[in-house]
């Protein structure tokens, strides 16, 4: 089928926008690594685990009153200037009530997890959700107009600083709080770089409430319901096991989740712009959800299976001996990774389309089934229960999503093994090729930075060369189509061209 007469445009405007927006997200999680490589020999697991626990509970209540204002000013095809100044007055409300019930709730939250230190951990929190509150709403348009360079800049230093501050005070204190100051710093540095970019200049006012709320009641049905299915595995850890225990497991989750965190969610962002242009311009959406999920799958297939085969020589280097409990959560996690992109492309394009309760109700199958699945399992099997939980719980949400989005779209099963069937036996081979050598899922034998480092090398190198080999053999096979493949060849012979190494472009 020949692409729409927009979707050219539009996709390559998700490709630019995407780039900044996976470019902030590696050096910001760059920056977080390198921050929990230094923090994880400052600190001990327990005060992670506090901090878990204190920041669980926050953006569990701060989801109370999440309003999703800018979605809404995003949706809306001409926003006035009372509309921009009504979200900033909502957002300041919000902030206002969401730090008093994060203070209220503090004694209580500590009385439950009887850990003493949650109270002056939360107030600390409840601070930096003020801090958020008065962000300059005219950011909102870097999204608008699809500039996500601004985005970049705004993500990146006010992290940077962040992450200097929390190292330092971590090297002096050596203690939780360096944990805190830390988030503080970074919320109080995006705060005044949100004025110094953006001109808008806002004033608190609710006039234009009734343009916004409707959108925003469900957005912020949507993020209770993201928050109890994201948040529930630290209360039931941090209720069944340990403070500990609870830091193992969202350290592992963390690594096992980088497929995710930094291909996929970042194009949550960019594509809710792009769909809303098409809806705007009555454009068909089919070809960009396909394009979108052939290129994602591409990308996340083999790193996440890659990073789930070396995830024992990974922890052991990179996080140290004290944390190799996180094995199997992150072998569990990066594999279940594997598969997230349907959903954040569904979801995305159901936002952009305002077709928030289908989501709910999409959302609602998987927050309510991780619940008694994370009960059972962590009483079963512990911290690997607990990951074999999660697991579960996001095939069910990916399988309903593609239930539903694929035929709305006029999407055939067909379709998607077409797009999608190379990625998917390049992958058997790496993973083949890993286990014929002892490479894959397997203890390391080497020991010391530099053994482990050259082993993790090693495993790395040979499965990526595998995938990419055994996938460019079957393009060839296939009579070399339109795709994921031919794309990421011409965006390597552009750079190519542009450093002189392969001369002029064709």
């Amino acid at each position: 089928m020949q692409p729409e007469p927009e979707a050219p445009s539009i996709t390559s405007r998700v490709v630019e926008s995407t780039a900044w927006v996976i470019a902030g997200r590696i050096v910001t999680r760059n920056l977080g690594l390198i921050s929990t490589l230094c923090l994880v020999r400052l600190l001990d697991p327990a005060d992670f685990g506090l901090v878990a626990l204190a920041i669980a509970f926050a953006s569990t209540v701060d989801a109370l009153s999440a309003l999703g204002v800018q979605d809404a000013l995003l949706r809306h095809s001409s926003p006035t200037r009372d509309l921009y100044n009504t979200a900033f007055g909502l957002g300041l409300v919000r902030g206002l009530i969401t730090a008093l019930l994060i203070v209220g709730g503090a004694w209580p939250a500590a009385v439950f997890f009887k850990e003493p230190r949650l109270i002056i951990v939360l107030v600390a929190l409840a601070v930096g959700t003020m801090i958020t509150a008065f962000e300059n709403i005219g950011t909102v348009d870097f999204r608008r107009d699809m500039t996500f360079r601004k985005e970049f800049n705004l993500q990146v230093f006010s992290r940077l600083f962040g992450v200097f501050l929390t190292i330092g005070i971590a090297l002096i204190w050596h203690n939780y709080w360096a944990l805190i100051a830390g988030t503080l710093a970074t919320r109080a540095a995006r705060l005044c770089q949100s004025y110094i970019m953006s001109r808008y200049r806002p004033r608190f006012s609710l006039r234009a409430w009734r343009g916004l709320i409707h959108f925003s009641l469900w957005t912020w049905a949507l993020t209770m319901l993201g928050q109890i299915r994201d948040r529930t595995d630290s209360f039931v850890i941090g209720r069944a096991l340990t403070t500990t225990d609870v830091a193992l497991f969202s350290i592992g989750q963390e690594v096992g989740s980088l497929p995710n965190s930094e291909v996929v969610e970042p194009l949550h962002r960019t594509l809710f712009s792009a769909f809303v242009l098409l809806r705007n311009s009555a454009g068909n959406p089919r070809n960009l959800f396909l394009n979108t999920i052939e290129a994602g799958f591409l990308l996340i297939l083999p790193a996440g299976i890659g990073i789930s085969a070396v995830a024992d020589p990974l922890v052991h280097l990179l996080l140290g001996d004290r944390w190799v409990a996180t094995i199997p959560i992150v072998q569990i996690a990066a594999a279940v990774s594997t598969i997230s992109i349907f959903r954040v492309v569904s979801d995305a394009h159901y936002n952009a389309t305002g077709e928030l309760r289908l989501t709910f109700w999409l959302c609602s199958v998987s927050a309510f089934a991780r619940i008694p699945l994370l009960l059972f399992f962590v009483a079963k099997a512990g911290l690997p229960g607990a990951a074999w939980a999660l697991a579960i719980s996001s095939v069910i949400d990916q399988v309903l999503y593609v239930g539903v989005t694929a035929p709305r779209l006029g999407i055939t099963a067909l379709d998607m093994v077409r797009r999608l069937w190379r990625a998917i036996v390049a992958c058997i081979a790496m993973t083949a090729g890993l286990f014929q050598m002892g490479m894959g899922w397997t203890p390391t034998q080497a020991s010391g930075p530099l053994g482990l480092t050259v082993d993790l090398a090693t495993r790395s190198t040979l499965g990526a060369v595998l995938f990419i080999a055994t996938l460019i053999v079957l393009w060839f096979a296939a009579g070399r189509p339109d795709g994921a493949e031919r794309y990421f060849l011409g965006m390597i012979r552009g750079q190519c061209s542009r450093l002189g190494i392969l001369g002029t472009a064709r």
